[in-house]
């Protein structure tokens, strides 16, 4: 998804606003892990690492209250919602590559012959 080419100001507001919107909930939701987590640390003084672990957290949590919330309000339900966790997907690829990877490499037939390196 990308932003859109906008025709007036007026849908270039509206993009605005609910993007604002969307920060300030997304902001708060870190806030809160974060003060939770690490009482009176800033934001300069976490590691990149524990700033993604945060992310991550705030991620996963919005994701397991959305489904529960559907469970109880289906009317809600979009049918094109999937979430993947980036962490997951990177884990879950990098696995798929190395066991593709490895069967290659210890099949007696190979796709094609390799040269000799000799």
């Amino acid at each position: 998804m990308s932003i859109p080419n906008f025709k007036t100001n007026y849908d270039w507001e509206a993009f605005t606003s609910i993007f604002d919107s969307r920060w300030h909930c997304k902001k708060a939701l870190l806030n809160r892990i974060k003060d939770d987590l690490y009482p009176g640390c800033s934001w300069e003084d976490l590691q990149p690492r524990t700033l993604e672990v945060i992310n991550d957290i705030v991620q996963s949590m919005v994701y397991d209250t959305e489904s529960d919330f559907l469970v109880n309000h289906p009317e809600y339900k979009r049918y094109d919602d999937i979430f993947i966790s980036q962490r997951t997907f990177k884990e879950d690829v990098t696995e798929a590559l190395l066991e593709a990877n490895q069967k290659f490499w210890n099949s007696p037939q190979k796709p094609f012959d390799l040269p000799d390196t000799d």
